[in-house]
C-alpha cells in the first residue's frame, strides 16, 4: 500500500517538475546574454564561420607549393597501327627514289606515370595566404558585429518586458483606484450630488484601463515571442523575465562609449579588396616549377600484362623545371580592373565609416545624458502628479473639488508614472547599448 502511494505521489509531482524544466528565469540581463550563447543560431552560425575561414587560411599556406603528384595508368589497344615510309634501295630493298611503307609499334600498349610537381615561385600562391588571411581577421570582426547586433536586440526586448511588466501593475494598481472613483461617483449620483455624465466618465476610465491593461498584456507577449526567436528557443519552454528596475540611477560623467568595431570591419574590407587586387595581378606572373616523372611501361603484340611471352616491363625518368605563362585574356584584365574598383570603393567607404564609428559612440553618450534626464523628470513628474491624485480625490469627497478635475488628476497620475517606467527602462536599455559596444571591440 505505501509503494502505491509513493507511485502517485511521483506520478502527480511529474507534470509539476516537467513544467519547471520548460521554463528559464532571468533576472539580469548578462544571465540572458549567457543563454543565448548557447542557443543562438547567430552564435553558432558565427562559429561555423569562423571555422570555414580558419581552415581555408590553412589551405592557402598548404598550397603555397601547389604540390601535384598525378598518377596516370594508360592501356592502349592499337587496333590499327599507323604506317611510316622508308627511302627505298640500300639495305631496306626497293626501288631507289620510291618509299617503302613499313608499321612501327605492338597493339598492347601499358605506360604506368608517376609525376610529382612543385612549385618554387608562385606569386598568385603567395598572394593568396595573405588574402585569406585578411578574410580571417574579417570574418572575426564580422562575427563580433552580429554579435553585438544580437546582444543590442535582446536587450532591447529585455528592457520592453522589464517595462511592460511595470506598466502593467501600474494599470492594474490603477484600475483599484479608478474603481474607487466609480463607487464614489455611484454614492453621490444616488445621493443626487452629480450627474448621470460624471457616472459615464468614470465608466469610461475604467474601461479604458482595462483595455489598456490587455494591449499591455498583449505587448507583453510578443516581446516574448521575439526574445524566443532572438535566442531560438523551443515553443514548449518558457522565457520569463523576473527583474524589478532599479529606480536609483546616478549619473555617471565618466560613462563614454569607446567602440571602433564598425571602423575596423570597413578597414579590414578595404584590406581585403587591396589582397583581391594584388591576387588578381599576381595571376599574371610566370610560375616556376620543378617536376619529376618516372614512367613503367610494357609493348605487346599478345595481349595486356603479357608475361607469357616474356613481354619486359621498362622504366624512363627525368628531372626538369617549367615556366609557366598565361597570356593576358580579355576575361583576366576585367577581374583585375574590377578588384581595382572594389579596392577604390572600400577606401571610400572606410573613410566614411570612421567618421560614422565616431558619431555612433558619441550619439550614444548623448543618448544616455537625454534618457537620464529624462529619467529624472518623470522620476520627480510622477511623484508630484500622485501627490496631485491624493489631495483631488479627497477635495472631491468632500465636494470640494469638481469630477472632471479629479478625473484629470488621475489620468495625469496613471501617464507619469507609465512615462517614468518607460524612461528608466530607457536609460538603462542604454546603458547596457553602451557597455555591450565596450565590451565587444
Amino acid at each position: 500500500m505505501k509503494h502505491f502511494i509513493l507511485s502517485i505521489a511521483i506520478l502527480t509531482g511529474l507534470p509539476n517538475l516537467v513544467s519547471a524544466q520548460k521554463e528559464i528565469r532571468f533576472n539580469t540581463i548578462d544571465s540572458l546574454f549567457s543563454y543565448a550563447d548557447q542557443s543562438s543560431t547567430v552564435i553558432k552560425n558565427n562559429d561555423e564561420q569562423s571555422l570555414l575561414a580558419k581552415f581555408q587560411k590553412l589551405a592557402a599556406q598548404g598550397n603555397v607549393v601547389n604540390f601535384q603528384d598525378p598518377i596516370t595508368y594508360t592501356m592502349n589497344d592499337n587496333t590499327l597501327l599507323p604506317k611510316s615510309f622508308i627511302p627505298g634501295g640500300g639495305p631496306f630493298g626497293g626501288t631507289p627514289g620510291t618509299f617503302i611503307p613499313i608499321t612501327l609499334g605492338q597493339q598492347y600498349v601499358s605506360n604506368l606515370t608517376y609525376t610529382p610537381q612543385i612549385d618554387i615561385i608562385n606569386p598568385a600562391n603567395w598572394a593568396q595566404i595573405n588574402r585569406a588571411g585578411v578574410s580571417q581577421e574579417l570574418t572575426t570582426t564580422t562575427n563580433l558585429l552580429n554579435i553585438k547586433s544580437l546582444y543590442e536586440s535582446i536587450a532591447a526586448c529585455y528592457y520592453n518586458i522589464a517595462s511592460y511588466q511595470e506598466q502593467i501593475k501600474i494599470v492594474q494598481k490603477n484600475t483599484l483606484s479608478a474603481d474607487s472613483i466609480l463607487q464614489v461617483v455611484k454614492n453621490k449620483y444616488a445621493e443626487g450630488l452629480v450627474r448621470q455624465q460624471d457616472v459615464n466618465d468614470a465608466t469610461v476610465t475604467e474601461l479604458n484601463l482595462q483595455n489598456n491593461l490587455k494591449q499591455l498584456q498583449i505587448n507583453l507577449e510578443q516581446q516574448y515571442y521575439s526574445l524566443k526567436l532572438l535566442c531560438d528557443t523551443p515553443p514548449d519552454v518558457t522565457l520569463v523575465v523576473d527583474d524589478e528596475l532599479n529606480t536609483e540611477q546616478t549619473f555617471n560623467a565618466e560613462l563614454t562609449a569607446g567602440s571602433n568595431l564598425l571602423s575596423k570591419s570597413y578597414i579590414l574590407q578595404a584590406e581585403s579588396a587591396k589582397a583581391n587586387l594584388t591576387y588578381n595581378r599576381m595571376l599574371n606572373l610566370p610560375v616556376l616549377s620543378v617536376l619529376y616523372s618516372h614512367s613503367l611501361y610494357q609493348n605487346s603484340k599478345n595481349q595486356f600484362f603479357d608475361n607469357e611471352h616474356s613481354a619486359s616491363w621498362y622504366n624512363s625518368a627525368f628531372i626538369g623545371a617549367r615556366v609557366t605563362f598565361n597570356l593576358p585574356n580579355i576575361n583576366q584584365l576585367v577581374l583585375a580592373r574590377n578588384a581595382k574598383i572594389n579596392y577604390d570603393i572600400a577606401l571610400i567607404n572606410m573613410a566614411h565609416n570612421q567618421l560614422q564609428n565616431d558619431i555612433n559612440n558619441k550619439q550614444l553618450e548623448l543618448d544616455y545624458q537625454k534618457n537620464f534626464s529624462q529619467y529624472t523628470v518623470t522620476r520627480r513628474i510622477a511623484s508630484l502628479k500622485e501627490d496631485n491624485y491624493k489631495m483631488a480625490f479627497n477635495q472631491y469627497s468632500e465636494s470640494i473639488l469638481s469630477f472632471d478635475k479629479l478625473l484629470a488628476s488621475f489620468n495625469d497620475m496613471l501617464v507619469s508614472r507609465v512615462n517614468y517606467k518607460s524612461a528608466l527602462a530607457n536609460l538603462l536599455y542604454t546603458k547596457t547599448k553602451i557597455d555591450i559596444n565596450n565590451k565587444i571591440k
